[in-house]
């Protein structure tokens, strides 16, 4: 879906029971479809490690019941970034910082969050197309930089956490509520003005 937006994305692949697992041409990283905190994601170099991951989590309850992703690895920078979008308006950001000897960035493994006061633009624009092609009022945008300038959208992530750090200039809390309430209210004031008028 995001490719078909032109927004900037991974080759990604969902695999599962009845679905098989093509041979991959560079490093992938394999992860659960609603998965958090890092928790069984396996960075796999060849197709032997990936058929070696794909063996340890075949059993486990979330990928029978929805199988997996095998997403093509970008190059590791150190780092990630987060951009929070509500109703279309970026609200908040945090680089995420991974620790000394691990590629994955997230906060549960010992990530660092560092806030942003103003995100590049390009991963910005980014941002907020990827939070449109899916139509998400609140989303959690996860951006990679891709080694050449740019940046790449690696995961979008609908039940997003977030904290103070997100926005140190202000209340990100207040935002977000503020600009998912206008958002509520200018849905209904569209739908009122597209109603058909009352029977006379």
């Amino acid at each position: 879906m995001l490719r078909r937006r032109d927004v900037s994305h991974p080759a990604t692949i969902h695999v599962g029971q009845r679905r098989a697992v093509p041979q991959p041409l560079h490093p992938v990283v394999l992860k659960p479809r609603y998965g958090s905190w890092g928790r069984e994601v396996y960075r796999c170099d060849d197709f032997s490690s990936l058929a070696e991951a794909l063996a340890r989590v075949r059993t486990h309850g979330w990928y029978l019941r929805h199988g997996a992703i095998v997403q093509e690895l970008v190059t590791p920078q150190g780092y990630d970034l987060r951009i929070l979008v509500a109703a279309g308006k970026i609200v908040g950001a945090v680089y995420r910082v991974a620790p000394e000897g691990e590629w994955r960035t997230n906060v549960a493994l010992g990530g660092v969050r560092r806030p942003v006061l103003d995100p590049p633009r390009a991963a910005a624009a980014l941002a907020l197309a990827a939070a449109r092609s899916i139509g998400a009022a609140l989303v959690g945008v996860d951006l990679l930089p891709d080694g050449f300038g740019g940046w790449v959208v690696v995961e979008l992530n609908g039940a997003v956490e977030f904290t103070a750090e997100y926005a140190p200039w202000g209340d990100v809390f207040a935002e977000t509520a503020v600009a998912l309430a206008r958002e509520v209210q200018a849905r209904r004031e569209l739908r009122s003005a597209f109603a058909s008028p009352a029977a006379a």
